[in-house]
């Protein structure tokens, strides 16, 4: 799941979530469990992310705030890439049994529809819809989009722009994309990140493979090293694996060679770069 899904407590939260009281302590502790499971998401230990949310949230009470939620996303988010689809749904529909949110709508909405399930996927983005303020139009030109009504995704995002969002660029980039007008894409990803501080580093890979497409194998690694810099957002993988793609194009065997040798130390279970090194050291 993506930056779209850059998205939630396990069945029986409402029984997680009863304890002993916000108390300052526990709420560091909590955001201190929150740091932990990211990293480890970060890092690919899932199991041991999903463990750290779980700690936090059993810290909690029944007054489920924004942390909670926030926690309880990452924890879908991290069953999600554990391959349980089914039990990331499950996360958000028990956290939803406890108190309704947008968000969390939105997420088990994009979970539907990674299990193509679509009705059920366009039902929770109209729920997320209803819940959302007429003036959040970032959020309402998202939903929009993945309910696929171009019209008023395009209308939301191009009104957010005017606005002075730099984030609606990415997302207009993003509904340009899947629209197949891959071209005009590229220049709205480039124009988000030439902005402030962009924080969607899947952009990077976007504009990379659109230049790989175009055999600008100089620009392409220009724009994955901008990635890679930003550390992991979520695709350095990603970013890390294209790079050395674009290498072997340019026939750099030596340096293709080296860049698989760091990936795998921080990915040492990727069997198909596995394969691909031992092509490299023949080379």
């Amino acid at each position: 799941m993506n930056k779209a899904v850059k998205c939630l407590v396990v069945v029986g939260c409402a029984v997680m979530l009863c304890g002993c009281g916000n108390s300052e302590n526990r709420i560091e502790q909590q955001q201190s469990l929150r740091t932990q499971g990211i990293a480890q998401v970060q890092s690919g230990d899932y199991d041991s992310a999903v463990q750290s949310f779980d700690q936090a949230l059993k810290l909690s009470d029944m007054q489920v705030g924004s942390l909670e939620l926030d926690i309880a996303a990452y924890k879908a988010a991290a069953e999600y890439h554990q391959g349980n689809l089914d039990q990331a749904i499950d996360t958000c529909s028990a956290i939803l049994d406890v108190k309704k949110s947008a968000e969390i709508y939105l997420t088990r909405g994009l979970l539907y529809r990674d299990a193509e399930n679509q009705e059920a996927a366009n039902a929770d983005f109209t729920e997320a819809l209803n819940r959302t303020s007429k003036k959040d139009l970032i959020m309402k030109g998202r939903l929009y989009y993945y309910m696929k009504d171009y019209t008023n995704a395009k209308s939301c995002l191009e009104e957010a722009v005017k606005n002075g969002d730099q984030e609606g660029v990415y997302w207009q980039a993003e509904l340009y994309w899947d629209s197949g007008n891959q071209d005009y894409a590229v220049s709205l990803y480039q124009n988000y990140l030439s902005g402030e501080s962009p924080s969607h580093q899947d952009a990077y890979e976007r504009v990379a493979s659109y230049q790989i497409s175009q055999e600008n194998y100089d620009d392409a690694l220009a724009t994955l090293e901008q990635g890679i810099a930003m550390g992991d957002q979520g695709s350095l993988r990603s970013l890390l694996s294209s790079e050395i793609a674009v290498y072997e194009r340019k026939s750099d065997f030596p340096t293709a060679k080296a860049k698989m040798e760091s990936y795998l130390e921080s990915y040492p279970d990727d069997a198909d770069a596995a394969r691909e090194y031992e092509f490299l050291k023949s080379r």
